[in-house]
């Protein structure tokens, strides 16, 4: 079994027992927590945090970036501003897009296992994208 297999075994696991599908899009407390991606972090389990307690937003060193703002000014006001580099509304053209790039990218030395998926708020699920 893959990683990523025993990763989605996981997620029917989660998803069997989710009951968080009605939390707002709008975080319960006013806070948006930018935390670096190093796997080590765990910014819910440090900060006391729940799904939908607050937004997180997870990158390279934890470092504000233009990106950091424009995800949060989506995630306060549903609009992504003009100058954000990129947006987009199919959740499943934006995998396949991003599936692309990383098969694409010739400093990525590992990509006989890319996969992607959609995850659905209101049941807890995660869809594959071919």
């Amino acid at each position: 079994m893959s990683v990523t297999d025993d990763l989605l075994n996981r997620a029917q696991a989660y998803a069997a027992g989710f009951t968080k599908g009605d939390l707002p899009m709008s975080p319960a407390l006013p806070v948006a927590v930018v935390a670096c991606m190093d796997a080590r972090l765990n910014p819910y389990g440090l900060l006391g945090l729940s799904e939908g307690d607050a937004h997180i937003i997870r990158n390279a060193g934890g470092v504000i970036t233009d990106d950091a703002f424009t995800d949060q000014i989506e995630a306060d006001t549903g609009m992504r501003p003009p100058w954000s580099p990129e947006s987009f509304t199919d959740p499943d053209d934006d995998v396949r897009q991003s599936m692309a790039r990383i098969t694409a990218n010739p400093f990525i030395p590992h990509k006989d296992s890319v996969r992607g998926f959609v995850y659905d708020v209101t049941d807890g699920t995660l869809r594959e994208i071919h």
